[in-house]
């Protein structure tokens, strides 16, 4: 993958990546509210609110059947860090719990994802966890200026992680978006100097994830030759961002701008 240009995007990609941005911000709602208020919830359960969601948007789920991916959503929770498959797992009150989910529309891709935690916290450390993953994210976002170095978001994301007394996932990073490709240069890390990789331009569209982990960033992958597992509690934060000459978009955090 190394050796694929970056290629940047127009028009007709933001305006239709907008609207898959506001299909999965709607999943992110409904996820959050089943979070918070359902009983007995599963895995099943949330990849359900997706799906009718996709539905609901005229989206097609990125991940399902992608490299033999066979959910429509990552569901991973606790251990499982990113890439979980949905089983009919049912959440136990303190889980933590990540929803990664991808909706394509007309070609456009928008990724995101979120950590809950299942009803009341087992620890306060817990809480802290997703705070950081959170704050890591949005230090990464803000970095993400035309004329600034790719390395600026990893260099942002590993400052705010580095003083918290958690690790920081290197291993596993954003990643640039084409049209129906939902991984594709550029490679996004999570920890980088500034100085380095190419420089934001118009019409870059990639992912930000910050992965913070309690304890050694050290990782495996599964059994089922997805999930990747941490010897801890994991936390998954994840948007879209697409640079135009106008705006940086947050495409996954638009819930209310008009379509076009």
């Amino acid at each position: 993958m190394n050796s694929e240009l970056v290629i940047l995007k127009d028009q007709f990609w933001l305006e239709n990546q907008i609207h898959a941005g506001k299909c999965i911000c709607d999943i992110f709602k409904k996820c959050s509210y089943a979070i918070s208020n359902i009983d007995n919830l599963s895995l099943i359960d949330l990849e359900q609110i997706a799906i009718w969601t996709l539905k609901e948007y005229n989206c097609t789920a990125t991940f399902l059947n992608y490299d033999g991916f066979p959910s429509a959503i990552c569901a991973s929770v606790n251990k499982a860090l990113v890439h979980g498959i949905v089983t009919d797992y049912v959440l136990q009150p303190g889980d933590v719990v990540s929803v990664d989910v991808g909706a394509t529309y007309n070609g456009a891709i928008a990724d995101a994802a979120r950590t809950w935690i299942y009803g009341p916290a087992k620890c306060k450390q817990h809480e802290e966890l997703l705070k950081v993953c959170q704050l890591a994210l949005k230090a990464g976002q803000d970095a993400v200026r035309i004329g600034n170095r790719l390395g600026s978001i990893g260099n942002a994301i590993n400052k705010v992680v580095s003083k918290s007394g958690f690790g920081l996932i290197t291993e596993y990073g954003g990643h640039g978006m084409n049209l129906n490709t939902p991984h594709a240069q550029p490679f996004v890390a999570n920890k980088q100097v500034p100085n380095s990789g190419i420089r934001i331009n118009n019409g870059l569209s990639i992912a930000i994830e910050p992965m913070v982990v309690i304890g050694s960033s050290k990782t495996k992958v599964g059994n089922d030759g997805n999930t990747v597992f941490t010897n801890d509690i994991g936390c998954h934060f994840e948007n879209s961002v697409t640079v135009m000459e106008d705006a940086v978009y947050i495409i996954t955090e638009i819930e209310e701008q008009s379509e076009n």
